[in-house]
């Protein structure tokens, strides 16, 4: 009597293939994390890299015109006379360098010649505590010239320039006009177009005058904002 051996099973059970896919899910969502972290690190450092550049044009154009800051649109009607125009040259002309890549509006932005930084009040248009030439200004590394745009703002090249002059204007709702004119939690915030009251978390790129660029997190602009200190004003 020959002796006959029992096939070899091929391939899995459904159960199996089902203790697989839980693996592989498990796996994808410990990484999708890390992934989403290295990714946003990366676009903050490209943001950083941009108002770098932004800095340099504006240190380049002030000593071309005497220390005087370029225009917003604020304090002229003509746009080619706006710093989204003027700073172009010293700029190689490039529009991409205004636009972050973390900005949810920013292919409307850069198609409509818009902008996803903005230039602060006291020092780009005549008024009340304005800081209007480079060499006034005392203490640079303490006086931001450049902001993050928020989310609120449009498209357009108007939307060049924040209204800080009126952030502390009234007792209350300092945060609420903060976060209408700047977003304070461009990365690691909690995503794109959240309501003001929960834009608390995160953090978002300054430029200033002295041309460094430091992230600032959320949680301290919602401390300056309740405690009166107006943080775009130029300081001594």
């Amino acid at each position: 009597m020959s002796g006959h051996s029992s096939p070899r099973r091929a391939g899995y059970t459904l159960i199996e293939l089902l203790v697989v896919i839980a693996i592989i899910a498990v796996l994808i969502g410990l990484l999708l994390p890390a992934v989403q972290k290295v990714r946003e690190s990366a676009n903050k450092m490209k943001c950083s890299n941009n108002l770098k550049q932004i800095g340099l044009g504006i240190h380049n154009f002030c000593d071309a015109n005497e220390g005087k800051f370029p225009r917003s649109t604020h304090a002229t009607s003509n746009l080619e006379l706006t710093w989204i125009y003027t700073l172009g040259p010293y700029l190689e002309n490039v529009d991409k360098i205004r636009i972050c890549p973390n900005d949810p509006k920013a292919r409307e932005r850069l198609l409509e010649k818009g902008t996803s930084y903005v230039m602060n009040e006291y020092i780009c248009e005549p008024g009340t505590d304005e800081a209007l030439c480079l060499h006034h200004i005392s203490a640079t590394s303490r006086t931001i010239m450049v902001f993050t745009s928020s989310d609120d703002k449009g498209y357009a090249t108007s939307e060049d320039h924040t209204h800080s002059r009126n952030w502390f204007k009234f007792p209350t709702g300092a945060w609420d006009r903060i976060a209408q004119d700047i977003q304070p939690n461009r990365f690691f915030g909690g995503g794109p177009n959240l309501p003001r009251d929960q834009r608390g978390a995160g953090v978002s790129n300054y430029l200033f005058a002295d041309g460094h660029v430091e992230g600032i997190p959320a949680t301290q602009i919602r401390q300056w904002a309740d405690t009166g200190f107006n943080f775009a004003k130029p300081q001594d």
